[in-house]
């Protein structure tokens, strides 16, 4: 059977799965089918208003970064960015800030250490 039988042909197990719930489509009258949709919560803001910017953490980690006089933890590093921006941030998130910035052409941190950073030019905190 070629790819094209094989989806117009379903097995009989997918075939009973697909009966199984346009049956239970069936059970419900058409008032109660839509009744969910004028009982679901609109949200209250905008995605816009909670969206951030792709460099939010990034430039929460130079902020904590530059601020300290000495190398830092990564632990100690989310601990500071979460402070900073008064909410939860993933650790992988700040992690892959770290890991990202400490190579190429103009590094960001310099990793002195096994999970210490510093920043690899000091920039007055607020610059940013």
């Amino acid at each position: 059977m070629d790819l094209t039988g094989h989806h117009s042909n379903p097995s009989r197990s997918f075939q009973a799965l697909l009966d199984g719930g346009r049956a239970a489509l069936r059970g419900l009258d058409p008032v109660a089918r839509g009744s969910n949709r004028k009982r679901m919560k609109r949200p209250d803001t905008h995605i816009g208003d909670r969206h951030r910017r792709q460099d939010w953490v990034q430039d929460a980690v130079i902020r904590v970064l530059n601020a300290s006089h000495e190398p830092m933890q990564a632990r100690d590093v989310h601990i500071a960015v979460e402070a900073l921006l008064g909410e939860p941030v993933r650790w992988g998130s700040v992690k892959a800030c770290l890991a990202a910035n400490v190579a190429g052409p103009s590094p960001r941190f310099k990793r002195v250490g096994p999970g210490r950073y510093s920043a690899s030019s000091r920039e007055p905190p607020g610059d940013r």
